[in-house]
């Protein structure tokens, strides 16, 4: 029983910092137009970062100072948040390592990942009234 509560909680956690995945994609993608490389980058939104998302945000920054290369400390986000989250790594990985400017990238990101919460919002606006049918019922 605990370690079922403890599987929908880490679920609703995960389901939490995926939905303020396109935020943080935002943030990053300020102040990488301000002119700050995508390491600073990830320390300016690791300051001002949703709640969901500030303990994986302090992992990656504890990574960092330790002085692993930002590849490695981003593999984090695809281990703790998913496919959709590795994806956004792997472009700032990408982008560390080449050069690239990153700023088109990460709004291309940040308007798959909004565009894919709005979805999953009309999915669970979807299953409501099968949800509140039986205490409909049963107040009736």
């Amino acid at each position: 029983m605990i370690r079922l509560l403890g599987a929908r909680a880490a679920r609703r956690r995960r389901r939490a910092a995926l939905d303020e995945l396109p935020d943080l994609i935002e943030l990053i993608v300020i102040a990488v137009r301000a002119g700050t490389t995508p390491t600073a980058a990830i320390g300016v939104a690791a300051r001002n970062a949703p709640h969901a998302l500030r303990s994986v945000l302090d992992e990656v920054e504890h990574r960092l100072r330790r002085g692993q290369r930002i590849a490695d400390a981003l593999e984090v986000f695809g281990d703790t948040l998913g496919p959709q989250a590795a994806v956004f790594a792997d472009a700032l990985a990408t982008a560390d390592r080449y050069g690239l400017p990153i700023a088109p990238v990460l709004d291309r990101l940040a308007d798959d990942v909004r565009t894919e919460r709005r979805r999953r919002g009309e999915r669970e606006a979807r299953t409501l009234p099968v949800r509140l049918a039986f205490p409909l019922v049963a107040c009736t």
